[in-house]
């Protein structure tokens, strides 16, 4: 190698090996300074909807909600103040925009194949009432539940014409004294378990007795349940009563049942009017009973009804909504 070319090269390698440990350095020791993150603003970030699955009615009676006595199991209100009026409410319908209609068949027990019609040929959304003269209610009001029905018990009350026209050794009347009627209101509690209120059975003459109904709706608010007038009359005194005291209460819109005459041309034309009420107001209750005519009306009926803006719901989900006087 030429003298004049090795300290070229030896100078060349110094060089190198200073450039390469400088950079060896710098990458050890180079401590860079990071901008901060751009803060992240709660209100861009959209939350995932919490998802609530849909209470279950429950079949079977709720023991919190029981009161043993020597009249049967009485519904009470539980200690964490739960009342038997929501806690065996259906689940409310998803009604936006349809107006809404409740139908209660009434009258179940005492024969067994109006139950099982009933359970077979109504929707499911029909609210069932059950006599306390029945037998076996509590397992027809369990089959009731499991097929999405509310249920509630029927309280027979004194009519006009009574005893002529008598609904049963359970009859409250207007000149039994205070003790006597809540004595025969709790042995009909006592008939079923598991309904979310009563619904008023005849009782014209009752129910427009105000120191009559009164002593009722106060045992009903106690214990947490609903009140249904039937509206055997025009004078009765227990909606703007139940409302008074905040009982949960509704009426039916129609004076009478809407099969008073066992004809389907009939009962086709009530409900229509009941359809025409709730187009009117967005609510209306009708009550009928389990004859074969009344229930293939009603089935009928409600096959089309959401195609003319309205739905067939729970009772409960009317309670206290419908207009002071129907």
């Amino acid at each position: 190698m030429p003298t004049t070319f090795k300290p070229l090269l030896i100078a060349w390698i110094a060089s190198l090996v200073i450039v390469l440990g400088g950079l060896m350095l710098l990458q050890v020791t180079y401590d860079p300074v990071l901008e901060e993150p751009e803060a992240i603003v709660a209100e861009d970030i959209t939350p995932e909807p919490e998802v609530i699955p849909p209470r279950v009615m429950p079949i079977e009676a709720i023991p919190a909600l029981l009161e043993m006595t020597d009249r049967g199991p009485l519904p009470i209100i539980g200690q964490d103040g739960t009342e038997p009026a929501n806690a065996y409410a259906a689940n409310p319908v998803e009604a936006d925009g349809l107006n809404k209609i409740a139908i209660i068949v009434t009258d179940l027990g005492p024969i067994a194949r109006n139950v099982r019609r009933a359970l077979s040929d109504l929707p499911t959304r029909t609210t069932l009432a059950f006599s306390p003269y029945g037998a076996g209610i509590n397992g027809w009001a369990e089959q009731a539940r499991r097929a999405g029905h509310e249920t509630m018990l029927m309280v027979p009350m004194e009519p006009n014409n009574y005893p002529q026209n008598d609904p049963g050794p359970l009859t409250l009347t207007v000149n039994a004294p205070r003790t006597g009627n809540l004595n025969l209101l709790r042995d009909s509690l006592g008939k079923l378990t598991g309904y979310t209120g009563i619904v008023t059975h005849m009782g014209a003459r009752f129910t427009a007795a105000g120191q009559s109904i009164r002593p009722v709706l106060e045992e009903l608010k106690s214990r947490g349940l609903m009140y249904i007038d039937s509206r055997a009359s025009t004078y009765s005194r227990g909606p703007e009563m139940a409302r008074a005291l905040s009982v949960p209460s509704a009426t039916n819109t129609i004076t009478g049942y809407l099969d008073e005459d066992l004809s389907a041309a009939v009962i086709n034309e009530r409900l229509d009017q009941l359809e025409q009420q709730a187009a009117r107001d967005g609510y209306a209750l009708g009550i009928a009973r389990p004859y074969p005519v009344s229930v293939e009306s009603i089935s009928a009926w409600a096959a089309g009804l959401e195609s003319r803006g309205a739905i067939i719901v729970p009772v409960s989900q009317i309670a206290d909504l419908q207009p002071s006087a129907p």
